[in-house]
């Protein structure tokens, strides 16, 4: 039976041969690439039955270089106005070394991983290559992409092996993530559009705030004489959580966003615990906000203050506010009217 060529074949070849176009291939990439940082995904609560992961964790921040394959732009690069604001897809597509990735990074992740719950497969952790759910932060343009689809086959088996992992990536879109690499560029990224609450605080705080620091939160609405000081013993929020049942909240967390002490306005986002809106059974207020009276303490730089007021920090796009202030100038109430719908 007629075969190839044994001495000429594409899809067997020599050590020899293969390590050299391993190392030909590694050069063109830190000649011609950028270094990029990759940010493994650390799954909290994970559900193995549905596989889901309620909130995850970006917590490391690898450097690695990178190819830029879509060197002339963005893929599909269009900005699209969604009722949830302005939406992104620029696409990129990314490709690095197998070799490289398995000789620096395969033993770091291999460590992580199990120091945070194992290395199950069936748990979606694994270290022997770069996952679908981990980020990339590309430096150009400050933005972190979200990894699609890891191709393991192109170039399709040159002399019998690969050389590359392309990475298919889409701009990353935030959905309750918590950034703390360390690396204040790629923490800030996503620091839009996280969902957050600006305090004005009462003066006779003690010292300030530090941007990006933890802040813990105690409710204070029931002490008679609040100080700055951790109150003993502690009152604990009644908030809902996500089945809709009230449960006892000792304290919250969030970090610091922007913290302008002469005007004492504090904002706070990526809150641990918040509580949905709600009417108040006495008043029957709806705007009711169950951090209007705390106390807001810094993990780091020791600062304490008691908060004045809160309000919703507004985002891009975000009218319902206005829409609803707007409603309420010109709606008229029927007094006897029992429907719910009953405005005219």
């Amino acid at each position: 039976m007629p075969t190839t060529n044994s001495f000429f074949s594409n899809t067997t070849g020599y050590s020899g041969e293969q390590q050299l176009l391993d190392d030909l291939t590694r050069e063109q990439i830190a000649i011609y690439g950028i270094d990029v940082s990759y940010l493994p995904r650390k799954m909290l609560n994970l559900d193995k039955f549905l596989h889901e992961s309620s909130v995850s964790a970006f917590e490391v921040a690898l450097n690695i270089p990178a190819y830029i394959k879509t060197f002339d732009g963005y893929d599909n690069g269009m900005e699209l106005l969604s009722k949830f604001g302005v939406r992104s897809s620029d696409q990129i597509t990314m490709q690095i070394s197998r070799s490289q990735f398995h000789a620096y990074y395969s033993p770091f992740l291999k460590e992580y991983y199990e120091n945070n719950g194992g290395l199950d497969p069936l748990s979606g952790t694994t270290a022997d290559r770069p996952k679908e759910g981990d980020l990339i932060y590309f430096p150009l343009d400050d933005s972190i992409f979200e990894i699609q689809y890891v191709a393991l086959d192109t170039p399709f088996f040159q002399l019998g092996q690969g050389y590359i992992y392309e990475l298919q990536c889409e701009r990353f879109e935030y959905s309750g993530e918590n950034f703390s690499t360390g690396i204040s560029e790629i923490d800030d990224t996503v620091e839009a559009e996280f969902f957050a609450l600006q305090f004005t605080l009462q003066a006779g705080g003690v010292g300030t705030f530090t941007k990006g620091e933890t802040l813990t939160i105690y409710d204070v609405s029931g002490v008679e004489t609040p100080t700055t000081s951790v109150p003993d013993p502690i009152d604990p929020f009644r908030l809902y959580n996500d089945a809709g049942y009230l449960v006892d909240v000792n304290s919250v967390t969030a970090f610091v966003t922007t913290w302008d002490k002469p005007t004492l306005k504090l904002v706070a986002s990526d809150f641990n615990n918040v509580d949905p809106d709600q009417k108040d059974p006495t008043t029957g207020d709806i705007d009711v906000n169950k951090f209007a009276s705390v106390l807001i303490v810094g993990d780091e730089s020791g600062a304490s203050y008691l908060s004045a007021s809160v309000v919703t920090e507004p985002k891009a796009f975000d009218d319902a506010d206005v829409i609803q202030d707007e409603f309420d100038q010109f709606k008229i109430v029927d007094p006897t009217d029992t429907d719910p719908f009953g405005f005219i």
